[in-house]
């Protein structure tokens, strides 16, 4: 997500509204966790460095369908996703986002709707999920991040969380040979982001974006780092 934009522009028949209730989250991370067990060799990393209490914004990278369902149920504490309204879109997986809490993003605009839903959930003192490249990587490379991750996190004073996946594009074809896929989480250290004196404009909010996505490149391996190598 970004202030403007989350990648491309979103097509939509109607402005989408964060369902807060989130009355299937648990019994859908149940499910997640049966699926974990059943299609997935899930080793999380650095489980440790996961905030017992408190606000943070988890920062993921994306490469392939699954990413944002590994991390969901992985990390000890309900976390609520922000997603693009397309999912919602989408009558296959309405059903899923919607009653799971997902925030929906639309893309092209600023979304001031997703923003102020977000924040309520980091004022709470809940962890809110976000991919920051805005899109799924084509090369399995970190692509270069959004500025909106680096915006809210400076708005709302709270730490990010760098959280990098390995394995989730092996899912399709594991899963077509009857084989569990091995997929692994690596949870990094949080830290803040800290614009100092400076004016919190779009120069600023890329530096600290790139400062970000240096951190998460940091826990993956060197070639799934793309343009933060």
């Amino acid at each position: 997500m970004t202030t403007r934009s989350l990648g491309k522009k979103s097509v939509f028949t109607r402005r989408w509204r964060w369902n807060k209730r989130a009355s299937l989250r648990r019994f859908y991370d149940a499910w997640l966790h049966m699926f974990y067990r059943l299609a997935i060799r899930h080793t999380v990393i650095g489980l440790e460095n996961v905030p017992k209490s408190g606000p943070a914004i988890v920062m993921i990278n994306h490469i392939a369908w699954p990413d944002p369902f590994v991390v969901l149920a992985a990390l000890g504490r309900p976390v609520t996703p922000m997603a693009k309204v397309e999912l919602f879109e989408d009558w296959k997986l309405r059903w899923l986002v919607g009653p799971y809490g997902a925030i929906p993003v639309h893309r092209g605009n600023v979304d001031t709707q997703a923003l102020r839903s977000a924040t309520e959930v980091l004022n709470a003192g809940g962890l809110v999920l976000i991919s920051p490249e805005g899109t799924r990587s084509q090369t399995g490379g970190l692509i270069h991040g959004q500025e909106g991750m680096a915006y809210l996190a400076v708005r709302t004073g709270v730490p990010i969380l760098p959280v990098a996946i390995v394995g989730s594009t092996r899912l399709n074809s594991e899963l077509k040979r009857l084989r569990r896929a091995r997929i692994t989480i690596a949870v990094g250290q949080p830290f803040a982001l800290d614009p100092g004196a400076a004016k919190l404009d779009r120069e600023t909010l890329r530096r600290l974006t790139d400062q970000a996505m240096r951190q998460l490149a940091a826990i993956l391996p060197e070639e799934m780092r793309g343009v933060y190598r």
